[in-house]
């Protein structure tokens, strides 16, 4: 990422009247952000990305010709950070799968902007501190943004003990005891969380191993979790899960 004290950022939208907006927040915020190119396209946007090197891209989803996710997808690498910009909020999830800083709902919220933009700011601050100790700079997915029917609602991963699916709706539990009632699938959130210390040990249950506490022998068995909830294990997932554990 760009060592400068500015954030490099593009804007990529179609809609130039959307972009001449968030480069006014952006102006008169004073935000650190350097915005060095605005695209009206995916191929452009392509070009400029290659040519900047940005910290940041600024991404609307639906553009014609090539939308943002399969702009992103003909890229060899994605070394910058994302922010969706959108009018919409059915595209959550697949934000979240290319492990998005945020997803930003038209017309773009300053308030919103800022805690995004700070967000990043605090992200680049821990990666100087492992430079400068010489450890590896790649941080690995921390913040779940949960689909609600008030909004997105942003949760730590560390503190999401279990999600239960709840038919088209999914229950995610967490560490101070709350409940979210988030508007996706259990299959959604699968997607996303397996590859961070998240395993579906059950068709109803998707457990996060840091939280698991105790294995209970059964032809599938249980796990009790670290908020004493015991859940059934499937006979299908047992060896797995026991595979997981035993190297986690």
């Amino acid at each position: 990422m760009n060592q400068s004290k500015s954030i490099i950022a593009i804007i990529v939208d179609d809609d130039p009247f959307c972009c001449f907006q968030l480069q006014d927040i952006i102006g008169k915020y004073a935000l650190g952000i350097e915005v060095k190119a605005v695209c009206n396209s995916g191929e452009e946007a392509i070009a400029k990305i290659h040519e900047l090197g940005p910290d940041l891209v600024f991404l609307d989803v639906e553009m014609p010709e090539m939308n943002g996710f399969e702009m992103l997808r003909k890229l060899p690498a994605i070394n910058f950070e994302i922010i969706f910009t959108t009018a919409h909020q059915q595209y959550a999830i697949r934000a979240i799968r290319f492990a998005a800083l945020d997803y930003l709902v038209k017309p773009i919220d300053a308030t919103n902007l800022q805690e995004a933009i700070d967000r990043l700011k605090d992200k680049k601050g821990k990666q100087k501190q492992l430079e400068l100790v010489g450890l590896p700079t790649e941080i690995k997915l921390s913040n779940l943004a949960v689909p609600t029917m008030e909004g997105l609602l942003f949760v730590s991963l560390q503190d999401i003990i279990r999600c239960e699916s709840d038919d088209k709706y999914t229950k995610i539990f967490l560490a101070d005891k709350k409940m979210i009632m988030a508007s996706r699938t259990l299959g959604d959130f699968e997607a996303v969380l397996h590859p961070h210390g998240f395993f579906r040990i059950h068709k109803s249950y998707l457990i996060n191993l840091k939280h698991l506490k105790k294995y209970l022998r059964g032809e599938g068995g249980q796990v009790i979790m670290a908020d004493g909830s015991t859940l059934d294990v499937s006979r299908r997932k047992k060896e797995e899960l026991l595979d997981l554990v035993s190297q986690f």
